[in-house]
């Protein structure tokens, strides 16, 4: 599975059959693996959590062991975890360490809404949440299909999404910005990017002329101050938007509340 990409000992024995516990002393190394932990209902057994674990609120009150980016592995290691989550995008030049020191580590990478959905299974089965996870993956579905139900257009919107803005890089293909777009019933003018999060010359998104900008970086004044924006579509007609970048950044079932919101801000677009 893309989702699952490393996993040491705990679901091999669970597997064959072996007499397994699940894991009661567990360390998050993501935000979006935090939220996912406490939609488990086993927020009560996460001892460790980065900086930027901000949701839901309990989570605020676990011990940081770092950014992710710079863990203190001395902390971690006194928190005696029996199981670590980490996300592959940010937990990759940690994991020889985490090998290293036995603990067993589970490690996940959902670039989609449906590897959301199986990564919420297999997350459920290594924590002792199996029926859990199901259950969020089957309320993901249900919700995904109530929502792409609702969007029925003519045309589909020019979007610009800006994941950060100096240097300007956005959402392309592959990612699960791009898939969000797609199924509010809009178009991604960069669609056709080479990679998942490309770098976009701010020429060319001039020339594909948004008529939505959606903004995950808190900086819609400097947008609208922008010189040679302000001919494109979307800010002649005020269709910015700066949004909550938790719900479109966090492979959660929360990205499902991002997706609600696009189809709302695209159903205002005339054509």
């Amino acid at each position: 599975m893309k989702t699952r990409i490393f996993l040491i000992l705990t679901l091999v024995l669970a597997v064959a059959g072996a007499a397994w516990a699940a894991p009661q002393r567990i360390v998050s190394l993501a935000p979006s693996i935090t939220e996912n932990l406490f939609a488990l209902g086993v927020g009560d057994r996460v001892v460790g959590v980065t900086s930027w674990c901000d949701y839901p609120e309990e989570a605020k009150g676990k011990t940081v062991i770092g950014d992710a980016l710079s863990l203190n592995l001395e902390l971690l290691l006194s928190l005696e975890p029996d199981l670590i989550v980490g996300d592959a995008s940010l937990v990759q030049s940690h994991l020889e360490s985490l090998k290293s020191f036995g603990i067993p580590t589970y490690v996940i990478a959902p670039t989609s809404i449906a590897e959301v959905q199986t990564a919420l299974v297999e997350l459920g089965a290594a924590v002792g949440a199996a029926e859990q996870g199901k259950e969020l993956a089957r309320a993901m579905e249900e919700k995904l299909t109530e929502l792409t139900s609702s969007v029925k257009r003519s045309f589909r919107p020019r979007v610009w999404i800006e994941v950060w803005n100096d240097p300007l890089m956005t959402a392309g293909p592959g990612s699960f910005m791009h898939e969000l777009i797609e199924l509010a019933g809009g178009e991604n003018i960069a669609g056709d990017a080479d990679t998942a999060w490309p770098m976009f010359s701010e020429e060319l998104v001039i020339e594909r002329d948004p008529q939505v900008i959606i903004l995950t970086s808190y900086n819609l004044e400097e947008v609208l101050n922008r010189p040679a924006w302000q001919g494109t579509t979307a800010l002649k007609t005020g269709c910015v938007y700066e949004v909550n970048p938790d719900l479109y950044s966090r492979t959660t079932p929360r990205m499902l509340d991002a997706l609600s919101e696009l189809i709302s801000l695209l159903d205002g677009i005339q054509p």
